[in-house]
């Protein structure tokens, strides 16, 4: 019996881990373009999009940016930080990307 248990218990582990994934974004979901929810903080990288609703920030080596309106797109650069506070209630229909 104990032959058998140790192959099946080394393969579920196997399986465990390997469903894990380890992404490095975990408040974006997996929808193209990402969009972003009150209170989430999110580095941009490269060929990227998010939405995000007005009042949003972007910040780059510094200058702060925030995003005002409606349908409007912010273009950036890899490593931006798009920050969405939490008073942000409106739809999130502003997009920032990197190309």
């Amino acid at each position: 019996m104990k032959k058998i248990f140790a192959p099946i218990l080394s393969l579920c582990l196997a399986a465990t881990l390997a469903a894990c994934g380890g992404g490095s974004h975990s408040s974006i979901p997996d929808s193209t373009p990402a969009v972003l929810v009150a209170g989430a903080t999110y580095t941009m990288v490269a060929n990227n999009s998010v939405l995000v609703p007005a009042g949003s920030t972007v910040t780059v080596n510094g200058s702060t940016t925030t995003i005002q309106g409606a349908n409007t797109t912010t273009n950036t650069t890899v490593g931006a930080v798009v920050s969405v506070p939490l008073s942000a209630t409106g739809a999130s229909n502003d997009i920032v990307t990197t190309e």
